[in-house]
């Protein structure tokens, strides 16, 4: 019975990193694309990645990822020039069934996003992508996902059973449900109800705009047949609305979960005291929004993550916390990368700020398990943005924009959300 628990939460650790442990995979190449201030490590690899990051401080620091049940090239084991930030990188055997990539870096960096890109009909190698951003040695550190040792004898430990406790846990070793035939996308439109939000100098409510939008952009994904699209509210007087603005925030976030979404977004309109401004952009949530996460998961007693519930390791909270850490940073980077793809499909569709890709501790990011973003459509408080908001061409313009990213997101991750049907947790 040990043993059967500790092999089922091995299993989910295995999935939160995009694949299980041992899994055999094979590395084709290692590709570098340097930018300026950024460089793009991409490792080609046939088979799902069962991979760890982590690094010292050795010169201009070195970023270590360790595979499980990798097989690599002979000339991999050899020292191999790179670009941009990676001086160099080789790679050396890690223990009976692990290889480690060692890369030393030319000029200090910190680690920007990782994911992992699934197959898709045009390419057919698994893709591990790291971004190297501009940073120095401490952010390079700091940016090093936490790291939980010795992970075998804390796990057996916290699931040790007596005889007495013979019948099987459901939470750990439920099996994973069958996937929807669709999608679940929660969008939220900003404000609502008593709350109006933010008013342009023309009069125009955030709260009439953002609710515009959300039935627009619902519009658009169920006529693709692909999505079921859930609205947090479906007009200005549904009942659903809560007066408390916090209150409010946590149900659309416990909406989300509950509703075993793929994906949640958030429409705002900003403002400014200075009229002048205009141009979208695009929050996922900060350092310090994910801290708050975990804190307000604790708080309500909700410490699910993808269908597991780590209060089951009660009597070793070490591993609940340690579960739940490493889903929030899966999801963290999945809401990161369909960032990335929304920007690039709104460019030239409507106005964006210069630095259009923002963090925040915001209150309705916080689920530790739905990828979410808040997308600050434009600013009210502009003529020439409120303009837009209250402009239908626009809208369907605007919206299509955020529909084709959603598209192009899926597409990369299908076999991912095949497997999970979606990536909430409730």
């Amino acid at each position: 019975m040990k043993n059967a628990i500790a092999i089922a939460v091995f299993g989910f650790f295995a999935f939160l990193l995009t694949a299980q442990q041992g899994t055999a995979a094979e590395l084709k190449s290692v590709r570098f694309g340097p930018e300026s201030g950024k460089t793009r490590v991409v490792f080609d690899i046939v088979g799902a990645p069962a991979y760890a990051l982590s690094g010292d401080e050795l010169g201009n620091g070195r970023l270590f990822v360790d595979f499980k049940g990798l097989s690599i090239p002979p000339t991999a084991l050899a020292l191999q020039p790179a670009m941009g930030h990676v001086a160099n990188y080789q790679f050396v055997k890690n223990g009976e069934n692990g290889m480690r990539a060692v890369l030393t870096l030319k000029k200090t960096a910190k680690i920007g996003e990782y994911f992992v890109i699934e197959p898709t009909a045009k390419v057919a190698n698994h893709r591990l992508v790291i971004d190297l951003l501009k940073g120095d040695k401490a952010a390079f550190i700091a940016s090093i996902p936490a790291q939980y040792p010795d992970l075998g004898p804390v796990i057996e430990q916290a699931t040790a059973v007596g005889a007495a406790d013979v019948a099987p846990k459901p939470a750990v070793q439920r099996e994973v449900a069958a996937p929807p035939a669709k999608r679940v996308i929660v969008v939220a439109a900003g404000h609502g109800g008593k709350d109006p939000g933010a008013v342009g100098q023309g009069g125009t409510l955030e709260k009439t705009v953002t609710l515009k939008a959300s039935k627009a952009l619902k519009e658009i994904l169920e006529k693709t047949g692909r999505y079921d699209v859930v609205l947090t509210h479906n007009a200005d007087n549904d009942p659903r609305l809560i007066p408390n603005q916090a209150k409010e925030l946590a149900r659309r976030e416990s909406l989300a979960r509950n509703a075993n979404a793929a994906l949640f977004i958030s429409l705002h309109a900003d403002a400014l005291e200075r009229k002048d401004v205009r141009g979208g952009s695009v929050y996922t949530l900060s350092d310090k929004g994910t801290e708050r996460s975990a804190k307000v998961a604790k708080t309500e007693g909700n410490y699910t993550v993808y269908q597991l519930d780590t209060r089951e390791f009660k009597d070793n909270e070490y591993v609940g916390d340690m579960l739940f850490d490493i889903a929030q940073g899966k999801t963290n980077s999945a809401s990161s990368q369909f960032a990335a793809k929304l920007l690039k499909k709104l460019a030239g569709k409507t106005p964006l700020l210069n630095k259009s890709h923002r963090k925040a501790d915001l209150r309705v990011l916080l689920a530790p398990d739905v990828p979410a973003v808040l997308f600050e459509m434009a600013y009210i408080s502009n003529t020439e943005d409120e303009a837009n908001l209250n402009s239908a061409a626009w809208r369907k313009r605007t919206m299509g924009a955020v529909a084709s990213a959603i598209d192009e997101y899926f597409e990369e991750n299908q076999q991912q959300y095949a497997q999970t049907g979606g990536a909430g947790g409730n």
